[in-house]
């Protein structure tokens, strides 16, 4: 039989605990009611009721409450109050299956509670009633207050009493002062989260707000050919729509009027410049490339009706102007525009200098700068969430950037300017029409001339990097658009922190627990990837490239959003250096894996692990492991049954920091169970995450790239590496610390990232908290060889088996003859070469026969009369 305090722990049976915490909790109700609605004049023990004492009750909860209240009151006093208190706590503690710590230990805290705070109550100088009918201390705290009294005196009697109910209050209320702290820390951080998706909440209204008004304003005033042609023009033929009536007119004048005294201010009448004037100066002046309004176009062509200067026209200065074009047909009146401009003198031609072949098209000044796509990211607090038992991290263990570093547009367009000028050089004529800045590199949108090839500009990425002093350059076409990008690095270049991406809007947003945070675009735009719909992916990249900074990163994104009872690691690390900080975390299914051997054990398990798994879904009739699990969300098993038949299944992450360790090892196994696993293990919820520094042909095989679609390359060294990875060049022009590009699944096209950064402090500071919570709990004997593990040989079905039939004939064979070859066993026992050959092993295997040597026979380790020794021989 278990003892009590055992017994009043929660359960592994979820429905259980459910009932029994439900059952506790209307306990604690019932008796909080009963105390709070005592009377003094109710029938008890200790007062006389009448004939009918139901009658005579004030107790909500009737006899029996009046009787259990004045029992407690008078045994206990006020101290009785904190009884449904410490059983609604006990009956929480039940429905959230949570163990509130040691059962013995809060036992022993409410003895000490109830047996010394009355005694706490007893000792004040004034004696306190309740109801002005009971003593406030009881009879428990009368008693002990006066033991305590006659053998410590009133000075030590208060200090026993007092330390004695301080460590009652603080065993029984499950207090810890050293995770205090932390646990203030958690509220303010969920005041701070709260606080932040407020202030995101009242923003989107006021845009949302502010977009209707736009809206309505626009749908409400009439549009510019309205507000143009609202008056007649007299000998202009009349339109067929009907006229606007006078009140509409009316307004749209003074709309007019309204837009004129807006867009220019009402001259001194003395001084005022004729409009000719002031557009023949404008002209001289450089002009920004937008479109002119319905408005600007009008009042140009009134103020020169004779004469149109068009300034951005090419001449040369010995040539002739060119004759005046009519703006508007000649009419005999002239329109209401035309009457508030004073008439031209003479038309004054715009003297432009001989423009170069470079300065065609938009001014220096006038090529857009898009803003950044993180220029009003907002953020919001990650605050510690409690999941199955677990808390999740909050985001304040890690730093924080310092935000988008100030755009400097005349060094922006100063460089645009060489940029053009360089391509000029080599017969590569275009405008730039855009500039997009971005954390570590900005692009320049080019606009080639028609007829110039994109495999010209394409071809310039090296002459680029001299004018511009760039490291490297990357041109790529510009999707949606018909510019190239040609992507130059800044000369500063910000750091992406991983806590910057993990409270992002979009980090938080996502459905999915393994999502990764990717880091961000070329942009600033924050791109994270979803590592189920992957489902594997193939990292490459140089020393010192950022590789191993990413791995972490993924890894960390998997700690911020998941339990250890939803997501389990299989970390390889054969280098030993990388990966071992995690070592104790509960994720982790099996400890780090440094050793090669172990890693192809731990795949071909996983393989074994897979298999199960899908005659588990089988047998369920579901399709993918989240229908799986979704099947435990609202059930509810028996009040007696354990619950330990069938279990939500989590998922599995393999990650392995160097893929060409294992694969010169044991290639054969390794190939193939990676293979199987990228086929089939999506499904179940088993993911690969597979990172080498050499992708070479021999460890990034064809077979391991057909299964694995999804691409991650750092910096390369070479064009061969890169395209071996990613089947394209570009690699090898990365700028390193982070700089990626990324392969996403079901498509073709690159996405330049950097990776966030995330130090070791901050990698350190998530593990310990982790660990706090509990230790890893480890799979037993999912780093063993697989014992019943099916061999495909030749021959025979039992050619796999370790237990041949034909061993020990095979054995006597050899020993006969004195010499051990697979051509012998062949002649001899009729048997296939692949059947023979496998004899050979387990020969080599037992140390009976050396390794083998070329061509010759395998030398006999033991003695030619062994058999006769072990008395076999005759067999």
């Amino acid at each position: 039989m278990k003892p009590i305090p055992i017994i009043l722990s929660p359960t592994r049976n979820r429905a259980l605990n459910m009932f029994l915490g439900l059952l506790l909790s209307l306990v604690s109700v019932l008796l909080f009611l009963a105390l709070a609605t005592y009377h003094p004049a109710d029938p008890s023990i200790n007062t006389a009721s009448g004939a009918d004492p139901a009658h005579a009750v004030h107790n909500w909860i009737g006899l029996f409450g009046s009787y259990l209240s004045d029992a407690l009151f008078q045994s206990f006093g006020i101290t009785v109050f904190l009884f449904p208190l410490w059983i609604a706590g006990l009956g929480w503690s039940w429905i959230r299956s949570r163990s509130g710590g040691s059962a013995i230990l809060r036992w022993m805290g409410t003895a000490l509670t109830v047996i010394f705070l009355p005694a706490v109550f007893g000792l004040f100088p004034w004696h306190w009633h309740w109801m002005h009918a009971l003593p406030i201390e009881g009879v428990m705290g009368r008693v002990i207050s006066g033991t305590l009294a006659v053998y410590l005196n009133s000075q030590g009697a208060w200090l026993v009493a007092a330390v004695f109910a301080g460590a009652g209050v603080y065993f029984a209320s499950n207090i810890n002062f050293w995770t205090l702290k932390t646990q203030i820390e958690d509220r303010w951080l969920n005041l701070v989260a709260w606080h932040d998706r407020y202030q995101n909440w009242r923003d989107d209204r006021a845009e949302r707000k502010r977009e209707l008004e736009e809206r309505f304003v626009e749908e409400t005033q009439p549009g510019p050919a309205q507000r143009l042609f609202s008056g007649a023009i007299p000998g202009s033929p009349e339109p067929q729509t009907e006229e606007p009536p006078p009140p509409r007119t009316s307004r749209l004048a003074a709309l007019f009027g309204m837009k004129k005294r807006a867009t220019t201010p009402e001259p001194d009448p003395v001084d005022e410049i004729p409009a000719f004037q002031r557009a023949a100066k404008a002209a001289e002046e450089p002009i920004a490339p937008r479109r002119a309004s319905i408005w600007e176009r009008t009042v140009a062509d009134a103020a020169s009706p004779v004469t149109k200067a068009v300034p951005a026209s090419p001449a040369k200065p010995d040539a002739p102007h060119p004759a005046p074009v009519s703006a508007v047909p000649p009419a005999p009146a002239r329109s209401v525009i035309e009457m508030r401009l004073p008439a031209p003198t003479a038309p004054i031609p715009a003297s432009a200098p001989t423009p170069s072949p470079v300065a065609q098209g938009p001014a220096p000044n006038s090529i857009a700068i898009h803003e950044r796509a993180d220029a009003e990211e907002r953020t919001v607090t990650v605050a510690p969430k409690h999941v199955s038992g677990f808390k999740l991290p909050p985001s304040t263990l890690l730093n924080s950037g310092s935000g988008p570093q100030v755009v400097r547009e005349d060094e922006l367009r100063d460089e645009a300017r060489v940029l053009v000028e360089k391509c000029a050089e080599f017969d590569v004529t275009g405008q730039v029409v855009q500039i997009n800045p971005g954390p570590m590199v900005t692009t320049y949108e080019f606009k080639p001339e028609a007829g110039v090839k994109y495999s010209r500009v394409t071809g310039l990425a090296e002459d680029l990097c001299l004018a511009m002093r760039a490291e490297s350059i990357l041109i790529e076409r510009m999707a949606g658009k018909s510019t190239v990008g040609i992507q130059v690095p800044n000369h500063e270049r910000e750091t992406i922190h991983l806590r910057d991406v993990l409270e992002s809007e979009t980090f938080a947003k996502a459905k999915s627990r393994l999502t990764l945070a990717m880091g961000k675009d070329i942009n600033g735009r924050i791109v994270t990837a979803d590592l189920a719909s992957m489902p594997h992916v193939l990292i490459a990249g140089s020393t010192g490239s950022g590789k191993s900074v990413a791995i972490n990163a993924m890894i960390m994104s998997l700690l911020y959003r998941t339990t250890p009872s939803q997501v389990r690691l299989i970390l390889v690390d054969p280098k030993r250096v990388e990966l071992g900080m995690y070592e104790g975390i509960p994720h982790l299914f099996t400890p780090i894996i440094t050793e090669p051997k172990l890693a192809a054990n731990a795949l071909r398990n996983a393989v074994r692990e897979m298999e199960r798994r899908l005659k588990l879904l089988a047998s369920r009739s579901v399709r993918n492991i989240d229908q799986y699990n979704k099947l435990f969300d609202g059930a509810m098993p028996s009040l007696f049954d354990d619950g330990q038949e069938e279990q939500p299944l989590p998922y599995i992450v393999i990650i392995i920091d160097e893929l060409a360790d294992l694969m010169m090892l044991d290639r054969a196994n390794v190939e193939e169970s990676i293979t199987r696993l990228a086929q089939m293990a999506r499904a179940v919820g088993i993911h690969l995450v597979l990172a080498t520094q050499r992708p070479s042909v021999d460890v990034i095989t064809g077979l391991i790239k057909a299964n694995v679609p999804t691409r991650i390359s750092f910096r390369l060294a070479t064009k061969v590496d890169s395209r071996t990875i990613l089947d394209t060049n570009g690699a090898e022009a990365l700028l390193g610390r982070g700089d990626m590009l990324f392969l996403p699944p079901g498509t073709s096209r690159l996405m330049r990232l950097h990776a966030p950064y995330v130090s070791e402090k901050e990698t350190a500071a998530v593990v310990a908290f982790w660990k706090d919570q509990g230790q890893a709990e480890y799979v037993e004997g999912f780093l063993e060889a697989p014992r019943d593990e099916n061999k495909s040989m030749e021959g025979s079905s039992n050619d796999g088996d370790d237990n041949d039939p034909m061993f020990d004939d095979a054995v006597r064979l050899v020993f006969e003859f004195g010499k051990a070859s697979t051509s012998l066993l062949q002649r001899r026992l009729r048997i296939g070469y692949g059947r023979a050959a496998h004899l050979i092993d387990l020969m080599e295997r037992d140390g009976l026969v050396g390794q083998a040597d070329g061509s010759r026979p395998r030398e006999l380790l033991k003695a030619p009369g062994w058999l006769h020794e072990i008395g076999v021989a005759d067999e």
